[in-house]
């Protein structure tokens, strides 16, 4: 009895401890930003008055508007298109249900993101928009490919009741897995069940 009392307790301190983490990994999170916004504000201040004196030196005010916009893109980091896409891209397959795409494409983005002139903070802050998604895409496809791979051994055995539930095991976590789709309907024919 004194060892579920302990072995409790420590599974709520190992509770505490990972919401201290994940607040504490928020906290961080929201100080980047700011950190990161007062610096993007600071430099498209510094343009804007720069570029207001030079306007007055001139006497034109339409070259202040024009002066200022082009000095907040240069201050600003850019996201390339190409990036931009490919989220979207996996974001769509990964709300369509279709996992093994959008864990493909994550994959892509990842690898683009990393090998662009991004700087750090801004590569992190990308790959921070798809993490979760990514990983939760992948574990998914992961897990329906091991009951796929346990119900084509089946099948293989010709133990078929036990690959039919491989498979429906396989479909619940992944209802667009072709290639388990396909072994089903092909199982339930050899089973007579069509």
């Amino acid at each position: 009895m004194n060892f579920r009392i302990i072995f409790k307790s420590g599974l709520a301190s190992n509770r505490k401890l990972i919401q201290i983490i994940a607040l504490g990994l928020i906290v961080a999170l929201l100080f980047s930003t700011a950190i990161l916004g007062s610096v993007c504000k600071k430099k498209t201040d510094t343009g804007s008055q720069s570029s207001s004196s030079t306007a007055a030196n001139s006497g034109s005010t339409g070259q202040t508007s024009s002066q200022s916009a082009s000095e907040t893109e240069t201050t600003a980091e850019v996201i390339p298109q190409e990036i931009s896409d490919l989220i979207t891209k996996a974001d769509g397959y990964y709300a369509s249900g279709e996992y093994a795409l959008a864990s493909k494409t994550y994959k892509k983005a990842e690898l683009a993101i990393k090998g662009s002139d991004l700087t750090k903070e801004t590569q992190q802050l990308q790959l921070s928009l798809f993490t979760t998604k990514y990983k939760k895409a992948k574990e998914i496809t992961d897990t329906a490919r091991m009951h796929f791979g346990n119900a084509k051994t089946l099948m293989y055995g010709q133990r078929f009741k036990e690959a039919k539930k491989e498979l429906e095991a396989a479909l619940t976590i992944y209802p667009k897995y072709k290639d388990a789709i396909d072994a089903y309907d092909t199982l339930k024919a050899m089973m007579g069940l069509e």
